[in-house]
């Protein structure tokens, strides 16, 4: 397999293991100054695997497997799936990259503006955001009132997730409504009205997804579980979304 454009010097991120909540906390900070890599390379995997790795380790280095154009434009701008307007060849077509930058050129402030220079240098990639009206749920209070544990001592926040389960603690609303948008092809808002912060377990039965072939099909649906255990309830409404527009993005040649 030939690489695409290799050791040549240009940017990129350095990311570790990176999960949902890690996402939330690295989607901010677009106008920073991106700094180069001394090495680069990008190779398309052929492999036809599932299976996708992102890998840092200290002094700048990054090694990601097997992840499709798709997945690095998501990580890239904080962006969800269902937010992203672009080609869907960008879904199935995946790489390899591996990268090293320079000593003391990275820092985990610019983990964001890297990739997004390297999604620029590679990939040709131009994008624009703008918002558009799509359907959304809103958290709400169910009725008989919330079935949650005040939690407000003691800082930082916890989450433990797996199929058809969700534990939290010291979460506020809004982040439980960031966590259970990622269940949905639509934003989750929070209009609870609560301010605090708590604990709760969360069991449902997964209806799509690779979860759902594994369920007993014998438990509530994720709407059913939210009013049965925690007292909360999704409703169906419109609102506003950001999208991230693709205008244009294309296969690196290979060498």
């Amino acid at each position: 397999m030939s690489e695409v454009n290799a050791v040549r010097p240009l940017r990129l991120i350095p990311m570790a293991a990176i999960g949902g909540m890690a996402l939330a906390s690295i989607s901010g900070a677009w106008g920073q100054s991106p700094e180069a890599f001394e090495v680069a390379s990008v190779k398309p995997n052929r492999s036809g695997s599932a299976e996708s790795n992102f890998d840092s380790r200290p002094g700048g280095r990054l090694t990601a497997a097997n992840v499709s154009l798709k997945e690095l434009i998501r990580l890239a701008f904080g962006v969800k799936d269902y937010q992203i307007r672009a080609p869907e060849w960008i879904g199935a077509a995946r790489y390899d990259i591996a990268a090293k930058a320079s000593p003391g050129n990275v820092s985990d402030k610019n983990i964001t503006p890297l990739l997004r220079q390297l999604l620029t240098d590679r990939f040709g990639l131009t994008t624009h955001r703008e918002t558009r009206e799509l359907p959304v749920y809103w958290l709400v209070i169910g009725k008989g009132g919330p079935k949650l544990t005040a939690h407000d001592e003691g800082s930082g926040a916890r989450t433990r997730t797996g199929c058809g389960h969700l534990a939290g603690t010291r979460l506020t609303m809004d982040v439980l409504a960031t966590v259970l948008s990622r269940q949905f092809e639509r934003d989750v808002v929070n209009r609870t009205g609560l301010t605090g912060k708590y604990d709760f377990q969360l069991d449902w039965t997964p209806d799509a997804g690779p979860c759902a072939d594994s369920a007993d099909g014998q438990g509530p649906s994720i709407f059913t579980a939210l009013q049965e255990q925690l007292g909360l309830k999704l409703e169906s409404a419109k609102g506003a979304v950001e999208i991230l527009v693709v205008d244009h993005v294309e296969r690196p040649s290979e060498n």
